[in-house]
């Protein structure tokens, strides 16, 4: 365990971009998410965002306009121009991602409504994996759509199937941090934020990702088990990370496969109903959590139709850095 500020930050800092993180969404703390059967999964209720409208370009200067509240662009910012099937150093895609990547804190602007896009976008996220029951069939259908996601992996699943993180970047997704251990108990103890137990995780989560995908490997982002909104006392955590060149990333559409068992659905329409509610309540930004754990079949299965209400619905679909 690190125990001070200065030998937590050293190892993480080479490499990765600084980025400002957003605040929490105001949310009132919900119960304590209940577990899966490999981890304790993410089951919070999401914050909800703003309404907002669309351009394109995540990592423009956000002007302020004459109105309400700042607009973006929605087009990538990355032009690159080496080999597309390999992954760019210090970043945590391959080249071709570059298409369609977006910056995680200006997607956490998005979703506390910050800032407007200028047109409708998609981040499908699977949490907790991998494993070789459901992610091989969340990749097939991802493949066969010609769309992409982000994996916030879990440490200590990734000897398990270290081929499978390689085909997750291989097949143009993102891959981003999880955690090591995906324990409440000791990631949040008293549900207060251990910021010395999350910096160690972070760190030792990075580092076995590097071990399979190599030292280029980086990521921007990292998603807190159960959600940040789900927590207290994490401003310190989230100073760590920031000083790594991180940003943490929540949701605003919850598919509740984690949910309170007799909570979750149990047919492809009703998960794709939860998933799809940015849809209807006119959110121009969508972040769907998913997971890929071995208790997740349903949630594998009903990402074709997913993947085809959003089309229908006119939004395009992008991964985080």
């Amino acid at each position: 365990m690190l125990t001070t500020r200065a030998a937590r930050i050293l190892p993480g800092c080479l490499g990765i971009l600084a980025v400002t993180l957003s605040a929490c969404a105001p949310v009132t703390t919900p119960a304590a998410p209940a577990p899966s059967e490999t981890a304790t999964a993410s089951s919070a209720s999401p914050s909800v965002s703003p309404s907002v409208t669309a351009t394109t370009n995540p990592s423009a200067t956000l002007t302020p306009s004459a109105t309400v509240t700042p607009t973006s662009s929605t087009s990538p910012s990355t032009t690159f121009t080496g080999d597309p099937a390999v992954l760019i150093p210090g970043r945590n895609h391959i080249g071709a991602a570059s298409d369609y990547v977006y910056p995680a804190e200006l997607v956490q602007q998005w979703l506390e409504g910050e800032v407007k896009p200028t047109e409708k976008i998609v981040f499908l996220t699977f949490d907790d994996g991998p494993n070789h029951s459901t992610t091989p069939v969340i990749l097939d259908a991802l493949e066969k759509a010609g769309v992409h996601a982000t994996f916030f992996v879990v440490g200590s699943m990734l000897d398990e199937a270290p081929e499978l993180l390689k085909q997750e970047i291989d097949q143009g997704n993102a891959v981003s941090l999880h955690s090591w251990s995906h324990d409440y108990k000791k990631l949040y103890p008293g549900r207060h934020g251990d910021e010395d137990r999350i910096a160690d995780e972070y760190t030792k989560t990075l580092a076995k990702v590097r071990e399979i995908l190599g030292p280029d490997f980086n990521t921007e982002s990292w998603r807190y088990p159960g959600g940040h909104m789900s927590w207290k006392g994490l401003s310190p955590a989230d100073e760590y990370l920031k000083s790594q060149g991180v940003s943490w990333i929540d949701w605003n559409a919850d598919t509740r496969d984690s949910a309170p068992k007799k909570e979750r659905p149990t047919t492809i329409d009703a998960l794709v109903h939860n998933a799809t509610a940015p849809i209807r309540d006119g959110y121009h930004v969508a972040v769907i959590l998913g997971h890929d754990t071995p208790d997740k079949a349903l949630t594998s299965k009903s990402v074709p139709a997913m993947i085809e209400a959003y089309a229908a619905a006119g939004y395009k679909f992008g991964v985080i850095s």
